[in-house]
């Protein structure tokens, strides 16, 4: 399941149209998306139609939702809620429905030195110990350890903070165009098929992010994985964990 993406006429940076979705997740072999939104879920109606008419592939409908401390992937909510700007109220907005947190692409940027002197600090020097010390991993549930914007340094970086906190990761493409899905996504060891269910198997911990090899099989991703996974190329055979 692709966990992160955002379409055309919901997200204003997106050229991704909505339609176009099932075609793609099929050709890619995944099974769901979860569509985060910038700062906004699509309307009950919307929603209802939308599954009416695809209903041979999953789509949850989140937020990725601007914060104080960065974006965050907020799973449960119906709708923006005035305050949770702040990720402390975020917080408690989410735990009113039982919903869940995974702050996305923690680490984007900061080891580019261009990108540090815009913002006239330095540049980012923290060791993944150190940097698991930061506020906003006190107040999500997951990290997004694998995105397709991301470098594999961001990614890997993710990656290592989620694994001293003990905090499960995900993977989306945070696609905003037809390109760049199906590579990064979060396996489930059951398919998805409502959020109820998801929200059940996030709050489990049963996912993790997975990438797929040249021979298209699901592998967990971790540091060193995708290097390790380019001598993969015989033929796929049935996969443990669906994406």
């Amino acid at each position: 399941m692709d966990m992160h993406v955002h379409t055309m006429g919901a997200s204003s940076d997106s050229m991704l149209k909505p339609e176009d979705l099932p075609e793609i997740g099929r050709a890619n072999g995944l099974t769901g998306f979860n569509i985060a939104e910038h700062d906004q879920v699509w309307e009950r109606y919307r929603r209802d139609a939308y599954h009416e008419q695809h209903q041979d592939i999953f789509a949850n409908f989140g937020m990725e939702v601007s914060t104080d401390h960065g974006h965050i992937l907020a799973i449960g909510l119906e709708g923006y809620i005035s305050g949770i700007r702040r990720l402390a109220q975020l917080r408690e907005e989410i735990d009113k429905v039982g919903g869940f947190l995974i702050v996305a692409h923690p680490f984007r940027h900061v080891f580019d030195p261009v990108t540090a002197m815009r913002k006239g600090g330095r540049p980012f020097d923290l060791s993944p110990e150190q940097a698991a010390d930061l506020p906003v991993f006190k107040l999500v549930d997951a990290i997004e350890v694998a995105n397709g914007c991301n470098t594999p340094r961001e990614n890997e970086f993710a990656y290592q903070v989620a694994k001293i906190l003990g905090k499960s990761g995900t993977g989306g493409s945070d696609a905003h165009s037809n390109t760049g899905i199906g590579f990064f996504a979060t396996g489930f060891h059951r398919v998805i098929t409502t959020q109820t269910q998801l929200l059940e198997e996030l709050h489990a911990g049963r996912f993790e992010a997975v990438h797929r090899t040249p021979a298209g099989r699901l592998v967990k991703f971790e540091v060193g994985s995708i290097d390790a996974a380019q001598n993969d190329r015989a033929p796929a055979s049935e996969p443990s964990i669906t994406a």
